[in-house]
């Protein structure tokens, strides 16, 4: 019978652990069994002993044990070194011993094993782990611990400074082909993007409420590895190391494909910054790169040195004839930065000449100390600063560019033609005067002055007369003679000829982010002393005094806040409404706090009005605001919340147009924000310029008089954006601010269309019966006039910067941007409708709006979603109501003539496109779409029946 029973597995109790339970020892002692052979901690000789201790469930100590000879860097234990023993070592950690021991070792046993695992076949065993668990979590709910372990050893790997130099180091010794195989993969896993999307969607399986890591974040995950090349980079000591400089831009070229080349570009350029002996190493890693890579690493460098250190958008105002002496010193330093970045490269002068005269380049919407910058960077080489003026002016002259492009675009073209012909008119002032006596110059300025846009023209005499005054003299200038070249901004524009920058040395770029930090946090610090107070406290002897006179107070009535249950939670100290800008912001910072929160948006309307005419107060700190409420989330979960957040974005658009506009149409375009944040962006420019007009939305929730007691969860979708982006913003049961202004608008341009032919169809007006009214009722139906304050800046502040970013986000993305997505296109489109709408007849921009609106209506015709093939019926009715309030707004005055006059082929064209797809049935079932439809193709025929002898003329003249 004993040799019957076999044991299948023992275990023992460590010694330095207590065993769960003490038994006593038998009186007679029993034969022993027999136990399973182990390895002896000292016989560890290789990878096959590692493996059969690791299965063997071992104990924590023996575990330590095992690290200590996987980190010891020794051939016999090597499992960085790609092999089919590795890889089963990888394998066996990842799936036994993490989860085993994960949440049981210390913190430097853990360290050690990411040691362990800091390989390319680390790296590709957690990746291939994680997608296994991911896939099985729906199945399997009790898999996300592991998910969560296995995210904090992939931080903890990556994490480690000198990651990737120390992935190619341990190369060493191997050879060169195998080496660069491991590479190649190394790269495809980290810049390719594979570690990011799979630890992204294991964050996704464990939804939030857990810890954020960076690795499953794109942003901070780029940002990672732009500090990681730079370090990498730093440490070769010598540029004749070809092969490493190689592999660096070849994981820079695929860490580009990210889609965050701001933030790699902006880590990989400041962490070179200091000590400045590494820019020439930067220099020469870029220089490796392909010329594609080259052209977006530039763009997003001069785009994060715009926002960065180059805030302000806004325009100039008043004229002061040294004003670009103010931040010289930090141009310089900008230009200093190119300058060793791109060398004497000729791709990156090529590409920067490129990028400043491309149709939709040269920084639309950013200031013009970035031109400033780039333009004195180019003008070391005379053939370079000769190119860059004859294509400039190649651009201002063409008639069909002027008719075409967005007039920002045009602005920017104008800002380098200046700048460009002062450095030529210092350094060869012959060639200036060969170019102002050439047909493009002459051309040029006549094709200006001949334009129906009376930017256009202005930016023309402008232009001619500056580059007159430079090289004709005694008496001989190119003079208009009009008011507008005598305006303070014209003197401005003339002023760029004389900016004169300098490059400087980089050394100080790096720390203006952080010190501009510092004095804030210093603000605030000063503006907590000011408003704290200073309670003292007096002990008070007791005299012993005889209290029977003391008559006493009657109980004092109950405090709802003694109510609480728990007395730690009553807070006596109150926050007051904020009554300066400064304070406002403090309390928008608090994040933590729901009192402080709750005050500043219930306030900041109100005090953002009362201070637009008070002094600098809020247009020195507008650009802070802007980003505080268009960034800030609803963390409280208030009622009202959208509603406060818009009212302030709203009175922020109608206090400082010119500025605040241009930041939300970039941000809008180009920041990091949701749906719903970027919805509310394009809301907030459309209803402050219905405000700006004097146009009352009384009937809407954001109005102050109607908007008590309605949840913003019906109005806005950042209150739950998936589930009620369509009833919010769309046509469902709950139609949103934009939707009721639209609606109303589309009954105010139908209705008379329908009376119309509704005479037609009933017989001849002298037939009906006309009820006359009384004088009195006449004048009460009447409207006032109201005087509007939007025409002189709409087009400027709120029309040009949406349509000019948006040319230029079709060009970068594609169409296959965020920007494009059905629901934000559709509220993008309605906005200008409600701008142009707003802005009215008589405005001044009206021409160059209409142009530019069209030809955007006309790109988006035939719209096809990012996610779907077919035409979206939502942007395709938005389209056709920005089609009818252009041709209403158009034809109020006139008739039309100038339609007829100036676009006739856009007439023409609009008429076939919604005839075809009315008569085809592209609209569906939708009788919103129909009835839009068919009021665009009444008007247009309207325009054609009135004007079309003027109408064949123009388009026999387009033929030939």
């Amino acid at each position: 019978m004993e040799g019957l029973l076999t044991p299948l597995r023992t275990t023992s109790t460590p010694r330095d652990e207590e065993p769960l339970l003490t038994i006593s020892k038998p009186s007679q002692p029993l034969q022993q069994l027999p136990a399973t052979p182990k390895t002896p901690l000292t016989s560890i000789s290789n990878l096959d002993d590692v493996l059969t201790i690791l299965r063997s469930k071992p104990s924590a100590s023996v575990l330590a044990h095992v690290f200590d000879h996987l980190t010891s860097i020794t051939p016999a234990f090597d499992i960085r070194t790609p092999s089919p023993k590795a890889s089963q070592v990888v394998k066996t950690i990842l799936e036994v011993t993490v989860p085993d021991f994960w949440n049981i070792i210390s913190k430097s046993e853990r360290g050690k094993l990411s040691q362990c695992l800091r390989s390319v076949t680390g790296l590709g065993g957690i990746v291939a782990r994680l997608r296994f668990l991911v896939k099985s979590a729906e199945s399997q709910p009790g898999v996300k611990g592991q998910i969560e372990e296995l995210l904090d050893l992939l931080q903890g790997i990556m994490g480690m400074k000198g990651f990737v130099h120390e992935i190619w180091v341990s190369g060493e010794g191997t050879r060169e082909a195998r080496r660069g195989i491991v590479w190649k993969e190394f790269t495809t896993l980290v810049g390719g993007g594979k570690v990011l999307s799979v630890a992204a969607e294991a964050e996704s399986v464990l939804g939030r409420g857990g810890r954020e890591r960076w690795v499953g974040d794109g942003k901070k995950f780029t940002t990672w590895l732009g500090c990681e090349i730079a370090r990498a980079a730093s440490k070769i000591e010598a540029i004749e190391e070809e092969s490493e400089w190689k592999a660096l831009a070849v994981l820079l070229s695929r860490a580009f494909s990210l889609g965050y080349s701001d933030d790699l570009a902006e880590k990989l350029t400041y962490s070179h910054i200091h000590p400045l002996s590494s820019l020439s190493k930067l220099h020469y890693l870029l220089s490796l790169l392909q010329s594609h890579d080259k052209r977006t690493y530039l763009i997003s460098l001069l785009r994060v040195l715009s926002w960065k250190h180059l805030t302000s958008t806004a325009a100039p105002s008043g004229f002061d004839p040294k004003w670009w002496l103010e931040d010289a010193p930090k141009i310089s330093q900008i230009a200093g930065l190119l300058n060793d970045v791109m060398g004497s490269n000729e791709d990156f002068r090529d590409l920067a000449v490129d990028w400043l005269v491309s149709p939709n380049g040269g920084g639309v919407g950013e200031p013009i100390g970035i031109r400033r910058a780039l333009v004195c960077v180019l003008s070391k080489g005379e053939v370079v600063l000769k190119g860059l003026l004859e294509k400039s002016l190649g651009q201002f002259g063409d008639k069909i560019w002027i008719k075409h492009t967005p007039i920002m675009r045009q602005e920017v073209n104008v800002q380098l033609l200046l700048l460009s012909a002062g450095y030529v008119h210092r350094l060869i002032p012959q060639f200036l005067h060969r170019l102002a006596r050439s047909s493009p110059f002459l051309s040029g300025v006549s094709n200006r002055l001949g334009a129906s846009s009376i930017r256009a023209r202005f930016l023309g005499m402008v232009v001619g007369e500056t580059l007159s005054e430079m090289t004709d003299k005694d008496g001989k200038a190119m003079k208009f003679g009009v008011e507008e070249t005598a305006t303070e901004e014209a003197k401005w524009w003339k002023s760029i000829r004389h900016v004169e920058d300098t490059v400087g040395n980089v050394e100080g770029l790096e720390t203006v982010g952080r010190e501009i930090v510092m004095r804030k946090k210093k603000k605030e610090t000063q503006v907590q002393t000011r408003t704290s107070k200073v309670m003292v406290i007096e002990e008070i002897e007791d005299d012993d005094e005889d209290e029977d006179d003391l008559m006493p107070y009657p109980k004092p009535d109950s405090d709802a806040e003694d109510s609480d249950d728990d007395p730690t939670l009553i807070n006596r100290k109150k926050d007051t409404a904020p009554v300066y800008i400064r304070d406002l912001i403090l309390y928008l910072r608090s994040t933590d706090s729901y009192d402080r929160q709750l005050l500043a948006l219930q306030s900041a309307a109100s005090l953002i009005r009362r201070k637009a005419t008070f002094g600098k107060e809020l247009s020195d700190h507008a650009t802070e605001l802007t980003s505080l409420f268009t960034g800030l989330n609803d963390k409280f979960d208030m009622d009202d919340f959208e509603e406060m957040r818009m009212q302030a974005l709203i009175a922020l658009v109608v206090s400082i147009p010119r500025l605040v506009c241009g930041l939300l149409a970039r941000g809008f375009f180009e920041g990091d924000y949701s749906l719903g944040q970027r919805a509310g962006m394009v809301s907030a420019i459309g209803m402050g310029a219905r405000e700006l007009a004097g146009m009352e939305d009384t009937d809407l929730p954001l109005s102050e008089a109607s908007g008590k007691g309605k949840k913003a969860a019906d109005m806005f979708p950042s209150k739950k954006l998936l589930g009620k982006m369509h009833d919010t913003w769309g046509s469902g049961k709950t139609a949103g601010p934009l939707d009721r202004i639209t609606g109303s608008m589309e009954k105010m341009m139908i209705s008379p269309m329908a009376a119309e032919a509704a005479d037609k169809v009933t017989g001849p007006n002298v037939l009906k019966v006309r009820t006359f009214s009384s004088r009195m009722e006449v004048e009460k139906r009447r409207k006032k006039p109201v005087e509007s304050r939007l025409g002189k800046v709409a087009g400027e502040a709120f029309f040009f910067p949406l349509t000019g970013r948006w040319w230029g986000a079709l060009k970068d993305f594609g169409g296959q941007g965020i920007h494009f997505e059905p629901f934000l296109l559709t509220i993008f489109i309605k906005t200008l409708a409600i701008i142009l709408h707003a802005t009215g007849a008589s405005a001044v921009a009206l021409p160059q709006m209409t142009s530019e609106l069209w030809d955007l209506l006309f790109s988006l015709r035939h719209h096809h979603s990012p996610t779907s093939t077919s035409t979206d019926s939502g942007v395709q009715e938005a389209v056709l109501f920005a089609l009818l309030t252009l041709l209403e707004i158009n034809t109020e005055n006139d008739g039309g003539r100038r339609l007829a006059d100036e676009h006739a082929k856009e007439l023409v064209e609009t008429q076939e496109w919604v005839g075809g797809i009315l008569e085809s049935g592209g609209l569906g079932e939708e009788e919103k779409g129909r009835v839009l439809a068919a009021s665009v193709l009444m008007r247009i025929n309207g325009v054609v029946q009135a004007y079309q002898r003027r109408l064949m003329g123009e388009l026999l003249s387009l033929e030939a």
